[in-house]
C-alpha cells in the first residue's frame, strides 16, 4: 500500500494511521507549497479522528495536563511560541461512536465488546442505524435458544465458530441470546473507463446515440432501394389492377359451373 500523505487523506483511511505518523505527515506537509491554502481542508479531516493541541514545550503545566489526558507529545525544532504539539487519537469506546468510515477498521471482537458494554441491549436493542453501520462491514447472525439447546454439541454455536464467526452470549433467564459476527471480505471499487468525446465540424460534442440513429435510418433507406421484385417484374400494383382477365379464363369458369349444376 502506498504511503499516505496529507493530500490523499480521507475520513476513512485516516483511521489507519497513528499519532506519530500524523505528526510526521504534518511536518512534511508544512514544507510543501500550498499547505496554508489547504490547511483547513486537512484539519477538517484530521479532527474527525484526532485531537490536536499546540503549546510551548517549556510550559510544564500544559505538558503535565496533556500527558494525564493520554496525548502523545511531539516537539518541533522551532523556538517559537508553539513549538510542541499534543496529539491524541480518539477511541471508539461506545456503540454510538461507530460510523461508516471507522467500522471497517475494527475486528469482530471489537464489535462484540461494544455490544456487550451497551447496557445489555443485545443486537435487537441497537438502533437500526447502528445495525446498518455494523452490517456494512460484518456478517451478523443472532440466535435465541434455551441454554442447553444452544450449547448442544454440533449445535448452532459450534457451527458458527467453525464458519469463522466470533460469538457473544448474553443470558436471558433460562435462554441465551448468541450474537455471531464475522468480517466481510473487502471488495475493490469498480474501475470505469470512459470513451473520449468526438466533435462535429463546429466543435460541438457529438452524441453517439444520434450517430446510431442516423446509421439505422440510412440502413432502412438502403434496404428499400435495393429490395428485389420476387416475381422478376418491375410492374406496379396499379398496372396489375388495370389488367382484365382473358375470355378463355371466363369460359373455363362457366363450364365448371354447368358441370356442377348437372
Amino acid at each position: 500500500m502506498a504511503k499516505l500523505k496529507l493530500d490523499n487523506l480521507t475520513k476513512s483511511n485516516i483511521w489507519t494511521i497513528s499519532e506519530s505518523e500524523l505528526n510526521q505527515m504534518l511536518i512534511e506537509g508544512k514544507k510543501k507549497e500550498g499547505f496554508a491554502e489547504n490547511e483547513t481542508h486537512y484539519m477538517n479531516i484530521i479532527h474527525t479522528v484526532f485531537d490536536i493541541q499546540y503549546f510551548d514545550r517549556d510550559d510544564e503545566k500544559a505538558k503535565a495536563r496533556f500527558e494525564a489526558e493520554q496525548y502523545d507529545l511531539f516537539y518541533a525544532p522551532s523556538d517559537g511560541e508553539f513549538n510542541a504539539v499534543a496529539i491524541r487519537k480518539r477511541k471508539i469506546a461506545k456503540i454510538t461512536d461507530l460510523t461508516l468510515e471507522n467500522v471497517s477498521h475494527l475486528t469482530p471482537e471489537d464489535i462484540l465488546a461494544l455490544i456487550e458494554n451497551n447496557m445489555g441491549t443485545g443486537w435487537q436493542g441497537l438502533p437500526l442505524a447502528i445495525q446498518d453501520i455494523i452490517e456494512s462491514a460484518f456478517y451478523v447472525d443472532v440466535a435465541s435458544m434455551p441454554e442447553a439447546a444452544i450449547h448442544r454439541k454440533g449445535g448452532v454455536i459450534d457451527r458458527r465458530l467453525a464458519d469463522g464467526y466470533e460469538v457473544l452470549e448474553i443470558p436471558r433467564g433460562s435462554w441465551v441470546e448468541a450474537i455471531f459476527v464475522k468480517l466481510k471480505p473487502k471488495q475493490e471499487k469498480p474501475k470505469f473507463s470512459f470513451k473520449g468525446a468526438s466533435y462535429d465540424d463546429e466543435g460541438n460534442i457529438k452524441n453517439d446515440d444520434d450517430d446510431d440513429d442516423d446509421d439505422d435510418s440510412l440502413d432502412i433507406d438502403e434496404k428499400d432501394d435495393v429490395t428485389p421484385n420476387m416475381d422478376g417484374d418491375d410492374e406496379d400494383d396499379s398496372d396489375l389492377e388495370d389488367q382484365e382477365p382473358d375470355i378463355e379464363d371466363i369460359d373455363v369458369i362457366n363450364e365448371t359451373s354447368d358441370d356442377d349444376d348437372d
